[in-house]
């Protein structure tokens, strides 16, 4: 209980104070190029300040110019003046308000810019990171619209100048009618900000439930409303589940909401009984000096105004230092995001090797733990792959050999010991120059909204080697389905996105996979479960042109059929995050091991089917 206590504490503590953050906002309107936003801002300031003054003094000049008894045009010329000055400022605040506007949305793209580059420039391993994922969840609440205290600081900061200095011409006005309303007035406005305050840290405190309550709200909606998913939610009765999980994480999302709203109906009604008794007092005090006469009709409608505005200039100034307090809050999120740390080389690196062929990989001590994770996935590895050899990961599902190849890949940095890659470690290259060094065709395929082509160059057509896609494709296999296509290597994919677009089953996406692979020609070819959608032929045509794929290259071959690593150097079989054995198959399978036994298991099943076709089993 203590140590959640004091985590709680250090929540509520922002990182950097609003000085801080009022300086970072305007280096960032300097870089944006939108140095008028803050001119702008400024600007408001003279001409609301004119503008409050003549709706304050309009009436009393109206009036007193009655009493006086002034003539008919004398009082149409005062009161034309008074309509020509106010239209003519108010349509320069308007224009200034326009352009305000257009210059905040520009704003809102240049941070949803940087929140995309973070994106990209994050490590991998950041985007599987839960701790990441809810960091960039309370980012994306002060950068979610224009409407933000985060993105409406300029305008906060020219807004609570503007109370200043209106509670300060309104103050000096009410002094002379008595002090002690002055007090009132004040006294109770504070009260209001302190009762505010309160609520809004409470707002700030419960962001992080938020944001873990919005990510699985959100993993909901994507996953219910994504076109692929529709066959198993259907077929299987997933739908009750959705709803379900919807309902509990909406409900939960509510009564966070409920928290805060009924805070605020709180302080409200507290504000509104304090409102009725200040206000009240203040006004029959007004009527009694009227009546005595001790006021003329226009002092008493200047300070019956001013009473009445004054205490929304002072709560004016109190909202507007909690919108500019709540907005240091967003920009401390903003930039525990922008802040959060990468493991790899983000800077200069050492040159890349030259040329195309294979590299060696080594593998010192190699230990991994996932984030929250009690135990190693990967557990002391020492491995040395040599140039251009091919080696085979075998394993049962969860041995962690996926794990490992994205250790090699630079996607994870090791918890503990080092890789080298050509004699180096990966934190010698830049991590993005490194990543030019694989070819890897993963598990999950994601694909984009353009071409094929272009999906396989990941370059404009007119920028890609078109012969050499050409070839890429036929090694891949995937002629024959680009062959049947109206637009062939043309067509573009994601039909929700292309109305006139194809989509690819999972073996030819898995062959698409495979061509921008090969595509890319880099010195290291990484294939995970390469066949698992491909059927036997497909699948048998692919490892007879597994040695033409793989040429001059050092290639890591993820698999569970054991029957297809024959084609390896070495064989190394991944037994809970550990090496258990290597060989080649014939030596794995001699050596009766636990290769052997998986080998023998899966083999076993085809043996029987061929000894019920009236084959011998052995």
């Amino acid at each position: 209980m203590v140590g959640q206590k004091k985590l709680k504490e250090k929540k509520i503590k922002p990182k950097y104070n609003i000085f801080q953050n009022i300086a970072y906002t305007l280096k960032n309107i300097w870089d944006s190029g939108q140095k008028m936003l803050a001119v702008s801002a400024l600007a408001r300031i003279p001409i609301s300040i004119i503008l409050t003054v003549i709706a304050l003094y309009t009436p009393k000049i109206i009036l007193d110019r009655l009493t006086f008894s002034e003539t008919m045009q004398q009082m149409i010329a005062a009161i034309t003046a008074l309509l020509a000055v106010t239209m003519l400022f108010n349509l320069i605040n308007n224009y200034i308000g326009a352009k305000h506007g257009m210059m905040e949305h520009r704003m809102i793209f240049y941070y949803l810019k940087r929140n995309f580059r973070k994106y990209l420039d994050t490590d991998y391993e950041n985007l599987e990171n839960p701790k990441f994922q809810d960091i960039n969840e309370k980012a994306g609440q002060g950068t979610g619209n224009n409407h933000t205290a985060a993105m409406q600081m300029p305008n906060n900061f020219a807004n609570l100048f503007i109370n200043i200095l209106s509670f300060a011409f309104f103050a000096g006005i009410i002094s002379f009618l008595n002090p002690l309303i002055l007090l009132l007035l004040c006294f109770t406005v504070l009260l209001n900000y302190f009762m505010m305050k309160g609520v809004k840290n409470y707002e700030h405190k419960i962001k992080d439930k938020r944001a873990v309550i919005d990510r699985k709200l959100g993993y909901v909606q994507r996953m219910s409303h994504n076109l692929t998913q529709g066959k198993d939610i259907r077929l299987y009765k997933m739908g009750e589940w959705f709803n379900q999980m919807g309902r509990i994480f909406t409900g939960e999302k509510t009564s966070l909401y409920k928290g805060v709203e009924y805070r605020y109906f709180g302080v409200s009604l507290v504000n509104f009984i304090i409102l009725f008794l200040r206000d009240g007092g203040a006004y029959i005090y007004l009527i009694y000096r009227a009546v005595d006469g001790g006021l003329s009709a226009g002092d008493f409608v200047l300070y019956f105004a001013a009473i009445g505005q004054f205490a929304g200039w002072l709560q004016g100034i109190m909202d507007r230092w909690l919108d500019v307090h709540t907005a240091n809050l967003q920009f401390c999120d903003m930039r525990e995001f922008y802040d959060y740390p990468n493991k790899t080389n983000r800077g200069k690196g050492i040159d890349l090797p030259k040329g195309s062929n294979g590299l060696s990989i080594e593998l010192k001590n190699v230990s991994y733990r996932y984030p929250k994770a009690e135990n190693m996935t990967i557990k002391n590895i020492n491995l040395k792959i040599n140039a251009e050899e091919k080696i085979a990961l075998v394993g049962l599902n969860g041995a962690g050999k996926t794990t490992l190849v994205k250790l090699i890949c630079g996607m994870y940095a090791p918890t503990e010991g080092e890789i080298l890659v050509n004699g180096h470690k990966i934190n010698d290259y830049n991590i993005d120059d490194y990543y030019g060094l694989f070819s890897a065709v993963f598990q999950k395929l994601r694909f984009l909204p353009i071409s094929v082509a272009e999906n396989i160059s990941i370059a404009p057509k007119e920028e890609a080697d078109m012969q050499r896609l050409e070839k890429c494709v036929e090694l891949a296999g995937l002629k024959d389905k680009l062959d049947s296509l109206s637009m062939g290597i043309d067509t573009p994919l994601i039909k929700e996105i292309n109305p006139g677009g194809t989509e690819l089953s999972g073996g030819e996406a898995q062959k698409l996979m495979l061509a921008r692979a090969i595509y890319k020609d880099a010195p290291i070819l990484v294939l995970d479960e390469p066949t698992a959608a491909l059927d036997p032929i497909a699948e048998s045509e692919m490892y007879q042109k597994y040695n033409d794929i793989a040429k001059n290259k050092t290639s890591v071959f993820i698999s569970h059929r054991l029957a297809s690593t024959r084609f390896c150097d070495r064989i190394i079989l991944i037994e809970n995050g550990e090496i258990a054995e290597t060989g080649t198959h014939d030596e794995l399978v001699k050596k009766g091991g636990k290769y052997a036994e998986l080998f023998d298991i899966q083999s076993h099943y085809y043996k029987d089917s061929t000894s019920e076709n009236g084959g011998e089993t052995e």
